[in-house]
């Protein structure tokens, strides 16, 4: 029997922009009680930066298998929602429980739970196992 194109949509992850605001806060606190006076105002000032950026850089489209007649998949990845989906290499070098790892054309993405429906990174787990 023959696979269905399975569509999974990511979005952008509160989870891990969370993590990584509190793992930045926790530094610039250090630099705060550590570090000469001086370095106040410049601890204090990389925080807005970073946050947008961390929130930016987080990945967000739809990724897209087709199953292949002979047995193969071929993965497509689209960016925004007016944009064509694109095909893609795909590689996996972490699949744990809570977070995914993908290498999309050579560029590092990590899906935490929250970054789609639970029921689409079960389904996206299933097809990289397999």
């Amino acid at each position: 029997m023959p696979r269905t194109p399975t569509t999974i949509r990511v979005v952008p992850s509160r989870l891990a922009w969370g993590c990584q605001w509190l793992l930045a806060l926790a530094v610039s606190a250090s630099v705060l009680v550590h570090a000469p006076g001086w370095l106040t105002l410049p601890a204090l000032a990389w925080l807005l930066p970073l946050g947008w950026w961390l929130w930016r850089d987080q990945p967000r489209g739809e990724l897209r298998m087709l199953p292949q007649p002979d047995g193969g998949k071929q993965w497509l990845w689209r960016r925004a929602a007016g944009s064509e989906a694109a095909p893609v290499r795909l590689y996996c070098p972490y699949l744990g429980p809570w977070l995914i790892a993908l290498d999309i054309d050579r560029r590092r993405r990590w899906l935490w739970p929250d970054s789609a429906s639970p029921e689409a990174l079960r389904e996206l787990r299933r097809l990289l196992a397999h």
